[in-house]
């Protein structure tokens, strides 16, 4: 079948519209229609086709690449299978104006150097970058039930018209069918577009390395454990000097532990004051949003927040929100007026609030109640040091689902726990001794890449420690050893760095793209113009630098060994061709002498003595015409 290039040109301008890219595909479809109807033809040498299919080919890579990093599975791969119309055409475009057609021997590698039959097969692009294209425009597009029906009219014309004269009968059964076929695929298309959503949703659920829900309100302990699997870049910091290493950033703040769950009060958030101008700069964020939401990951002693980041929100513990954001943030955290905040009076019970029963363990740590008669500062500080000397770090616990039983077992028998057990033991040992404290979740920040000038955060970077009001201010405790990051990076996979470039490649890509849009640039239709005029360039200087000047004599134009070299070829696949009728065929990739020394040993039966022999003469004819003097038996 072959496909028409104004419907091939129907599909770019559908593409577009579909893909929120509509000055894009309707550029794509008129170069496609000018490319049918200017009458230009190229004149490419296989060398060039191959060139062109393996750029296609290493285009495809590189953008299923970028968006699986900068987007992870399974949004990144539905993203590059948008774009896949776009980053094909120039292929498409050189097979319409190539003088000779794309055979299979441009796809594929293997059969390059191939003399099998197979090799010499035209390849028909048409139809299925057609269904490539509607399949992209199914992934980009939103539902909108109302062009199905004009544009299944369209494909059912075209089908209509393109009947063969032995079926121009029978309109009534080509109706009917029809008729049959589109009812089927709107009610199909319907039902997968359902089906699309629900598994779309239940991958993301599955397979998102961050909360799906930016706003959470509780947190169980082995949750961080999940988070930090993933290795992506979920956040890039740049400190003001003098840097602090490490840097906690809280994300959420917790008052209330029960049943091994840890749950935030739910206080009001009220508008967050930007920050005024000359602020002195804390640290510059640069992250994504989820569905326009986030919450931002601060110090505590966060100043105001300046930067385009749709609405922010602070409740109380200093935890800030943002809603109705763009997807890319670029936020600056100035200093802060005061160096901390004071205990809010109606948090004070919760921050010393226990579990039933914990009292009672402290009794069976005498070595804690034995603090409970020193100050502030020596009760932290002996809870500090206690875990430092009886305690380390460790990802394999077993059973995490018992609650109070479990943290019972992390502090009188195994000693040994991650990072949410020191800060859940830490919360709740200060508490007993009477002073107040939370628990914290957020990351800490200790990886500075040099490739990006800044301070990286990944999901692995995910950490839970308390804050404690010692001598009326909040102060970070941090129990976990200090080793857990050097633990947790063993764990990182080889490709990291490959990982790392492409996601700061994708990440500065997307800068420009939203700058570019900003300014009323489309960024799209400029690349794809750069790209084609890149090709165009580099074909005419390969015509250029096979055009012979004046007076010089065009190689190979009456070369009698080129002549003969032709003809001994054209031999060869004719010999191909006879034996493979006779079941000597030649198999795929297999050398000619080791076909020739397989004939001998498997064709006497259907071929004389005398046939083998001429053929195993033209072999070797062709090894020493292709090789000469280098030949070795």
């Amino acid at each position: 079948m072959i496909t028409p290039a104004w419907l091939q040109a129907a599909g770019l301008v559908l593409w577009g519209l579909a893909a929120g890219q509509g000055a894009l595909g309707a550029l794509l479809a008129v170069v496609r229609l000018l490319a049918t109807a200017g009458g230009v033809r190229l004149k490419l040498a296989d060398r060039d086709l191959n060139r062109a299919v393996d750029l296609s080919s290493l285009a495809v890579l590189l953008t299923v690449a970028a968006y699986l990093v900068a987007q992870g599975l399974p949004m990144g791969l539905l993203a590059a299978t948008s774009w896949l119309p776009a980053v094909l055409f120039p292929l498409l475009l050189i097979d319409a104006l190539s003088d000779q057609p794309l055979r299979w021997r441009h796809l594929a590698v293997s059969l390059r150097r191939s003399a099998h039959p197979d090799a010499e097969r035209v390849a028909t692009l048409g139809p299925p970058y057609l269904a490539m294209t509607l399949l992209a425009v199914g992934v980009a597009a939103k539902p909108a039930a109302a062009y199905f029906w004009p544009l299944a009219g369209v494909l059912l014309a075209w089908l209509f018209v393109a009947r063969s004269a032995q079926r121009a009968t029978g309109i009534a059964a080509f109706a009917l069918a029809a008729l049959v076929a589109a009812g089927g695929g709107y009610l199909g298309g319907v039902g997968l577009q359902r089906a699309q959503l629900t598994l779309q949703d239940w991958v993301l659920d599955t397979l998102a390395s961050s909360d799906t829900d930016p706003y959470q309100s509780q947190t169980r302990i082995g949750d961080l454990g999940r988070v930090k699997l993933s290795d992506r870049i979920a956040w890039r910091v740049e400190q003001a000097p003098p840097a602090r290493v490490p840097l906690l950033l809280r994300s959420g703040v917790f008052t209330r532990f029960a049943n091994g769950t840890w749950m935030a009060r739910r206080d009001a958030f009220a508008e967050a004051s930007a920050a005024p101008a000359g602020a002195l700069r804390r640290l510059t964020l640069h992250g994504e949003s989820s569905k326009g939401a986030a919450i931002l990951p601060l110090p505590i002693d966060a100043g105001p927040i300046a930067g385009e980041a749709g609405t922010l929100r602070r409740n109380a513990y200093g935890v800030v929100r943002v809603s109705d954001a763009p997807p890319l943030l670029d936020l600056t955290v100035a200093k802060p007026p005061v160096a901390a905040a004071v205990l809010p009076p109606a948090a004070a019970a919760e921050d010393l609030a226990l579990p039933p029963g914990f009292a009672d363990l402290l009794q069976r740590l005498p070595e804690l109640s034995a603090l409970a008669q020193g100050s502030e500062q020596e009760r932290v500080a002996g809870v500090e040091s206690w875990f430092a000397a009886h305690f380390r770090y460790t990802l394999f616990l077993g059973d995490e689902t018992q609650g109070r039983r479990d943290l019972e077992r992390f502090l009188l028998t195994d000693r040994a726990g991650h990072c949410e057990y020191f800060a859940t033991a830490a919360v709740l040992l200060l508490r007993a001794l009477g002073i107040p404290a939370r628990y914290v979740t957020g990351y800490s920040v200790q990886e500075y890449s040099r490739l990006e000038q800044s301070f990286l955060v990944r999901p692995r970077h995910a950490h839970a420690w308390a804050e404690a009001l010692v001598g009326g201010r909040w102060v970070e405790i941090d129990t976990t050893p200090s080793a857990w990051l050097t633990i947790e990076e063993e764990a990182a996979p080889f490709w990291r760095p490959l990982a790392d470039f492409m996601s700061f490649a994708a990440w500065r890509f997307a800068e420009l793209r939203r700058d570019m849009t900003a300014s009323g640039h489309p960024l799209a239709a400029w690349g794809l113009g750069a790209v084609l005029l890149a090709l165009a360039a580099w074909l005419a200087f390969r015509r250029a630098r096979k055009v012979p000047g004046p007076g010089i004599r065009e190689a190979g134009a009456d070369d009698p060994a080129q002549q003969m070299s032709r003809a001994e070829l054209r031999s060869f696949r004719a010999l191909e061709q006879e034996l493979s009728a006779l079941g000597c065929g030649r198999r795929l990739s297999e050398p000619p002498r080791a076909w020739m020394a397989r004939v001998r040993r498997e064709g006497r039966q259907v071929l004389s003595e005398s046939r083998i022999s001429a053929a195993g003469e033209m072999i070797e004819a062709l090894y020493r015409k292709r090789y000469g003097a280098r030949l070795r038996e």
